[in-house]
């Protein structure tokens, strides 16, 4: 990239001054330099079309010349007149070859050529010694055909220099078209080489726009420099120091998520584990009580569990695009462990599950895709009512594999359609009976399908409450970013 840092603003300035005159100069040198081009173009053609005139006249006379010559001499057989003939025909071929000169690229150029070596051949036979070897009526014949020959040549000069004067015209019209499309042009190239140097003026700032959407991007490992004036070369210094401290910020936020996760799944786990062992009875039978308690226990347990399972995803996702563990797995199988997962809360509410999967395989992360469908039919489920229904229905195509899950409940309200995949959204209307989630699952499942370059959306006019729709690719072509 081309750098331009002039030493003062007053440089630029004066810069910016000669940029901005310079298509107007242009305009002009390039005016005076076609129309001088134009004028000595018509010179030329008007001395060569007067001479081409003149030559074709004197050709024509020196044809009668010479045929007077040739057929006297032949009668008389006297040499003067052979030399009169010689004379002449070598008239004739110097304006012959003047004529090529002055219309080299007209078309009767050829015709040209072949009467100077017919005029020649025909003066080598009559100027034979002593034994001619034409008649007088062949000489005749011969000189008739040159007069016609010539008279081709006058009509095909008077066309030429038609041809040339319709030729001069036409640039003289493109000589004015030029300059007045010089005039037009010359107002947008100015505003062009204003533009063109204010950007060149504005670059520092689109420096500091470049650098502050890169901290904002969380781009930390990229060093920050700003060129230009001393001041903004200042500045970028500060950004780069706010980079660094940023840089250090996003450091300590990994090393707390990563001692959170553990020191939450360890304690969760036990209590989990606990309230099982409790509910089985290994410490002892329990009584209706009791065994309500634990089951509280152990499903608040599960459900706290996966709230900080989200955050945690949630978080991790904020450091870029997730990375994939990509191979080949049958779509058709993991559809049914979601469902068996979720039977017992299906079976609470009493919810119908219908649709089918078809049999197919996908290349993908299968725990990233999992989430994305667990998440899904968990929404559809805390949303159904009691006795509701839910469709999930997994299509297999030529090119992509959908996945479609719907609820019965009171679905997504038209205003909120744009905000349900926004993270920790909430919608108005809530399940009674629900602890309130994250609302991050959405969130999650777009970032994980878009990971594997596929779409999430929410589909409208449809009989059913919440329709959400996935489509995959069948296969993910991943790089080793995971992008």
């Amino acid at each position: 990239m081309l750098r331009f840092q002039p030493r003062s603003t007053v440089r630029l300035t004066l810069y910016g001054f000669a940029v901005v005159a310079l298509p107007l100069l242009a305009a002009l040198v390039y005016s005076a330099f076609y129309v001088d081009r134009l004028v000595n173009q018509a010179q030329t053609a008007v001395y060569d079309a007067a001479q081409t005139i003149q030559v074709s006249r004197l050709m024509a006379e020196q044809v009668t010349t010479m045929e007077r010559h040739a057929r006297q001499s032949l009668v008389l057989d006297d040499e003067s007149l052979l030399e009169a003939y010689a004379r002449t025909h070598e008239e004739f071929q110097a304006n012959g070859r003047r004529m090529l000169e002055f219309a080299a690229d007209a078309p009767f150029h050829e015709v040209v050529l072949t009467l100077m070596d017919r005029a020649r051949s025909l003066y080598e036979q009559v100027s034979q010694a002593e034994n001619p070897a034409l008649s007088q009526e062949e000489v005749a014949k011969r000189f008739a055909e040159f007069h016609e020959t010539v008279e081709a040549i006058q009509a095909g000069s008077n066309r030429y220099i038609d041809q040339q004067v319709q030729v001069m015209q036409e640039r003289a019209a493109d000589a004015q078209t030029l300059l007045a499309w010089f005039a037009v042009a010359s107002v947008p190239l100015t505003l062009i080489s204003t533009g063109l140097f204010t950007v060149i003026i504005a670059r520092p700032l689109n420096q500091m726009d470049r650098v502050i959407r890169q901290l904002g991007d969380a781009r930390f490992d990229e060093p920050i420099a700003v060129s230009g004036p001393q001041d903004l070369q200042a500045l970028g210094e500060r950004l780069d120091w706010l980079r660094q401290r940023l840089q250090e910020l996003e450091d300590q936020k990994s090393r707390f998520l990563r001692h959170m996760s553990h020191e939450l799944k360890t304690p969760l786990t036990a209590i989990r584990e606990s309230s099982e062992l409790l509910s089985d009875g290994v410490v002892g039978e329990l009584n209706a009580e009791q065994q309500e308690i634990a089951e509280i226990l152990h499903s608040s347990s599960r459900r706290l569990q996966s709230l900080i399972e989200d955050l945690l995803d949630f978080a991790m996702l904020q450091y870029g695009r997730p990375r994939l563990r990509l191979r080949e797995f049958e779509a058709r199988p993991l559809i049914e462990e979601i469902i068996r997962s979720h039977r017992p809360a299906m079976r609470a509410k009493n919810i119908s599950l219908r649709g089918r999967a078809d049999g197919t395989t996908l290349v993908g992360d299968r725990e990233k895709l999992r989430t994305v469908v667990d998440n899904l039919l968990s929404n559809a489920i805390k949303f159904t009512p009691q006795a509701g229904r839910i469709y999930l229905r997994l299509r297999a195509l030529e090119d992509r594999v959908e996945i479609e899950v719907a609820d019965s409940g009171p679905g997504i309200p038209p205003a909120e359609a744009d905000s349900v995949f926004d993270a920790f959204f909430q919608g108005e209307k809530q399940p009674v009976g629900y602890v309130k989630g994250s609302g991050l699952g959405l969130s999650i499942a777009r970032e994980y399908v878009e990971a594997h370059r596929g779409t999430i959306t929410l589909l409208t006019d449809t009989d059913w409450g919440a329709h959400f729709k996935v489509t995959l690719p069948r296969g993910v072509q991943i790089d080793d970013n995971g992008e």
